[in-house]
């Protein structure tokens, strides 16, 4: 069977898989009957067969123009969210159907873009049907007052190779854009190639909730300050300022902050931080809000902190040894000399990182020289600690650790109210 059979048997497969609109029969007899009766041509058989092979041609080559159907995007499901899949549902977002050759044979189809104020979502097909063997990187979309970088993205590849169906986010677009350019590299960056397509802002999906913050809640080492919040049929956005001594010292980050709609917390999807003068400006993002919300309100869960200690730990020598620091488990797990130095190993909670460790020996006390490696490893119960290597510049097994604080996930319980009176709790 060649090739082109093959691809037709393939999309015949798929087409008797996809089921009209339920209004498309509707509207298609309505149409009928309005339409008066033609004469009927006998046209040549030679005619009909030269349209039949230009529709296969048309089949075999263009099938991904099927990628809508009825105003809905199909082949994505795997990949959306249930908010998204909601949208496909509702028909929101516009078609792109543009395609683009690239050197090696691949094809990569823009299939259709969702926008709003918060995001720009991407849906596209990269094809070659002898297999693909490179990535494609999108980097930036262009445009009237645009510069939408890539955020985030998510593909599958079909079971032979041969079909990547992708998702890929960016910032949002400008309303006064009626054109755009897609920037993306190929074959390790080595191609640099762009693709223009038309946009309709009117198709933009209509924000929900726009309102500004400005307050701000203390944490141990400094503030975190909330500025706005803008929430659309995509995703919730609240934007922000945080000014904390220690806020990178724990990879906890912004997981922590809590968006609480009639008390009920919003999934979070996800955030990021870039620098800025005095700290660092955040965004942090959750799923659509609920259609019809009573209360709305910020909850500073859990949020980097720091705690003195001053504790001094006698080290046994035994292969192992448990410690209980401010109710955080310490685990030493190895003490040995090494041609480097003395090498301690231990084990904390995933977001514990000590601080101003030294060990003594003989009345002499070493600081930590450096980290020589740090690993995130699960225990039997289920639960996460962190292993680290530290390397102290002595020759002389040590006697004692200590250690005058540790960075942590603490619990903080700061609400901040924006709609509606404060839960009673």
């Amino acid at each position: 069977m060649s090739e082109i059979e093959n691809q037709l048997k393939k999309e015949k497969e798929r087409l008797d898989e996809v089921k009209a609109p339920d209004e498309l029969n509707e509207r298609l007899r309505k149409a009928l009957e309005q339409t008066p009766p033609r004469r009927k041509n006998k046209a040549p058989k030679w005619l009909a067969v030269a349209a039949a092979l230009i529709a296969l041609t048309f089949v075999s080559y263009n099938y991904n123009a099927f990628a809508y159907y009825g105003k809905k995007l199909l082949g994505y499901d795997e990949l959306m969210t249930e908010t998204l899949a909601q949208l496909n549902e509702q028909g929101s977002g516009q078609a792109i159907e543009k395609k683009v050759m690239l050197s090696d044979g691949t094809e990569l189809y823009l299939d259709g873009l969702l926008t709003d104020e918060n995001q720009t979502i991407l849906y596209y097909t990269v094809k070659n049907s002898k297999g693909l063997l490179e990535d494609t990187r999108f980097d930036v979309i262009r445009g009237v007052w645009t510069k939408a970088f890539a955020t985030y993205g998510t593909f599958s590849m079909n079971e032979d190779g041969t079909e990547v169906k992708g998702i890929q986010g960016f910032d949002a677009v400008s309303p006064f854009a009626k054109e755009l350019t897609l920037e993306f590299s190929y074959n390790e960056s080595s191609e640099q190639r762009e693709i223009t397509f038309p946009y309709n802002p009117k198709q933009a999906m209509q924000t929900e909730l726009k309102q500004s913050i400005h307050k701000k809640v203390h944490v141990d080492q400094g503030t975190i300050r909330f500025d706005s919040i803008t929430a659309t049929p995509s995703r919730t956005t609240i934007k922000g300022k945080v000014n904390v001594d220690n806020f990178d010292r724990i990879d906890l980050g912004v997981m922590g902050i809590q968006l609480l709609a009639d008390g009920k917390p919003i999934d979070w999807t996800g955030g990021s931080s870039k620098s800025a003068l005095f700290g660092q400006d955040i965004e942090i993002y959750y799923d659509r809000l609920p259609k019809e919300v009573n209360t709305l309100e910020i909850d500073v869960d859990k949020f980097v902190g720091y705690q003195k200690l001053n504790e001094t730990i006698a080290l046994t020598g035994e292969t192992e040894q448990t410690e209980k620091i401010f109710g955080k488990e310490l685990l030493i797990r190895k003490v040995e000399k090494t041609t480097e130095g003395i090498q301690v190993t231990l084990a904390t909670d995933q977001n514990v990182l000590l601080d101003g460790v030294s060990i003594q020996s003989k009345g002499n006390s070493t600081p930590l020289h450096t980290t020589l490696r740090s690993d995130i490893l699960e225990r039997e119960n289920g639960e996460l600690n962190n292993e680290r290597v530290l390397l102290f510049k002595s020759d002389e097994l040590p006697e004692t650790l200590s250690i005058e604080g540790m960075h942590y996930a603490k619990s903080y319980g700061n609400h901040i109210q924006l709609i509606g009176k404060k839960e009673k709790r």
